[in-house]
C-alpha cells in the first residue's frame, strides 16, 4: 500500500501543524480557503459513519476513527504501544493511499494528515490493523470498503433571478437541474394588498412555480426573496401572488403568461422524484402496505407504538430516471447516487448516509430509509450517564411522560434535492418516555 504523499503547494496551503496535537491521532488543519470543501468521515464504536462538512474536489477530508471498532491486533514493547491502525483509501478507482488513525505511528508528524480529495467521484475507505508480532486484522464493511460520493467543485455562479421595482426579469449565474435557483423580488412590484392587523402587516407575496412535467409549488417571498430547487431541467415558469389578510388578490404575471426562466439540463439528474411517503403500522402487505402510506409533508412520529408494536416504520420515495430505473438494473447503486441528510439540532451541520434500494415499482426505484437508522434516542433502554445523552434539542411532553426531539431532513439523487414542495425540509418527530432521558434534560 502506498502511503499519502501531498505535494509541497498543497502542504503549505493547508498549514499542517505537527506539534501538540489537540488530541490522541489528531492535528490541527487549517482550513482557510476551504470553506465548504473541508469534511470529516466519523467513525463511530458503534459501527457508525457519517460525514460532516462537504466532500468537494479540491478540498480535503480527515478521518476520525474510533479504535475499538478493530482491536484484532494489539500489544506493547518497552511500554508504548506496538500497534498501529492505517486508514486505505482510493478516489474513483485510482492508486491506494494510507493515512495513519490510531495506534503507534512511526513520527509525529504523520498522525492526522487530512487526504487531499484530487477529484469527484467515489471515495473508498478501509481500515487494517497491524502488529509488530505479525497480527493483521481489517476493518472493510466485510470487503466491500466503505464508500463515500465527492462532489464536483462548483465552477459557475448561484443562479439568481432578479425582478426589480421597475418591471421585467433578468437572470444571472449558472441555471441548470440540480441547483437552487434564488428568486429576488422587490415587493414594491406588487403593493396592491397591503392589509394591517393590529397595527402590524397582515399581507404576504409567494412566488408560484411550474416545471415541464406539470409539478407546482410555491415559495414565500415577502421578505424580498425566496429559493427553489431546479429538480426538471426546460422552462420554468414564475408568477407571483400577493394576498391581504382580509381576502385582497393581486398577480404578477404577464397577464396570465407567467414569467419564464430556461433551466439546463443534468445528464446525471434523475428524470422524476416523488411520491415520497412514511409507514407506521403493524399491518404489512409483501413490505408496507398502500393503505398506510402517509405523505411526507405531513409529519409522522416514532413514539412507543412504532418500537414496541410496529412492523414496519420506514419512509419511503420514487425515482424515475429513463435507461436507469426502467429494469432490473444490476448496476443501479452506480447510476443513482442516494443519500439522506439530516440533523437533530434546529441549527449545525448535516449529517449523510446513503439510503438503500427497495424494490422497482413500474418504472421507478422505490427507495427505503428506516426511520430507527436516524433515530436520536436510540441507545439504553434507560440513560445513566451524560454522556449516553442525544446529541438533540430535547423537548417534554404537556402532560411529561414523553420526550421529544424533532428530526429535520431531506434527500439527494445524484445531487438533485427531494424536499417538499414549498422547498423546505421535511421534518419527523421522536419520542420515548421520559424516565429513560431524564439524566438528559435541564
Amino acid at each position: 500500500m502506498r502511503p499519502i504523499q501531498l505535494v509541497n503547494s498543497v502542504l503549505v496551503a493547508l498549514a499542517l501543524v505537527a506539534c501538540a496535537p489537540e488530541a490522541e491521532g489528531s492535528i490541527a488543519v487549517d482550513r482557510a480557503g476551504l470553506e465548504g470543501r473541508s469534511a470529516e468521515l466519523v467513525f463511530t464504536a458503534d459501527f457508525q459513519q457519517r460525514v460532516e462538512g462537504a466532500l468537494v474536489a479540491g478540498g480535503i477530508a480527515t478521518i476520525t476513527y474510533d479504535a475499538s471498532r478493530l482491536t484484532t491486533c494489539r500489544g506493547e514493547r518497552y511500554g508504548n504501544p506496538a500497534w498501529s491502525i492505517s486508514a486505505h483509501y482510493r478516489i474513483a478507482g485510482g492508486d491506494v493511499r494510507s493515512v495513519h488513525v490510531a495506534g503507534h505511528a512511526p513520527a509525529p508528524d504523520q498522525v492526522g494528515l487530512p487526504i487531499e480529495l484530487t477529484q469527484a467521484g467515489e471515495l473508498e475507505v478501509w481500515f487494517e490493523n497491524t502488529s509488530s508480532f505479525g497480527c493483521q486484522g481489517w476493518d472493510s464493511a466485510f470487503g466491500a470498503n466503505y464508500r463515500f460520493t465527492i462532489e464536483a467543485a462548483p465552477t459557475d455562479e448561484a443562479p439568481i433571478a432578479r425582478f426589480p421595482a421597475s418591471g421585467g426579469i433578468s437572470v444571472s449565474g449558472d441555471v441548470r437541474q440540480s441547483a437552487r435557483l434564488t428568486i429576488e423580488y422587490d415587493v414594491s412590484r406588487l403593493p396592491q394588498c397591503r392589509d394591517t392587523r393590529y397595527g402590524l402587516p397582515a399581507w404576504s407575496i409567494l412566488a408560484h412555480y411550474r416545471f415541464p412535467s406539470g409539478r407546482t409549488g410555491y415559495v414565500p417571498v415577502t421578505s424580498g426573496s425566496g429559493v427553489i430547487d431546479l429538480v426538471e431541467s426546460g422552462e420554468l415558469q414564475l408568477w407571483f401572488e400577493n394576498q391581504g389578510y382580509y381576502g385582497c388578490r393581486a398577480w404578477d404575471s404577464l397577464d396570465g403568461a407567467n414569467h419564464r426562466v430556461v433551466v439546463d439540463a443534468d445528464p446525471r439528474a434523475p428524470g422524476w422524484m416523488g411520491n415520497a411517503a412514511s409507514v407506521i403500522d403493524r399491518m404489512t402487505c409483501d413490505g408496507p402496505c398502500d393503505a398506510s402510506r402517509r405523505p411526507l409533508e405531513n409529519g409522522w412520529t416514532y413514539g412507543t407504538y412504532a418500537r414496541q408494536r410496529a412492523a414496519i416504520r420506514a419512509i419511503y420515495f420514487d425515482v424515475w430516471k429513463e435507461g436507469v430505473t426502467d429494469f432490473d438494473n444490476a448496476n443501479l447503486w452506480a447510476d443513482l447516487d442516494v443519500q439522506v441528510h439530516y440533523r437533530w439540532r434546529s441549527s449545525g451541520a448535516f449529517q449523510t448516509r446513503y439510503v438503500r434500494f427497495f424494490r422497482r415499482v413500474g418504472n421507478d426505484a422505490r427507495y427505503e430509509l428506516p426511520m430507527a437508522e436516524i433515530d436520536p434516542l436510540a441507545g439504553p433502554y434507560t440513560r445513566t450517564d451524560p454522556s449516553q445523552c442525544p446529541d438533540a434539542d430535547l423537548r417534554v411532553s404537556g402532560d411529561g411522560v414523553y420526550v421529544a426531539a424533532n428530526v429535520e431532513y431531506y434527500f439527494t439523487v445524484n445531487g438533485v434535492a427531494l424536499r417538499r414542495a414549498d422547498g423546505a425540509n421535511f421534518f419527523g418527530t421522536f419520542e420515548d418516555y421520559r424516565n429513560q432521558l431524564e439524566i438528559c434534560l435541564p
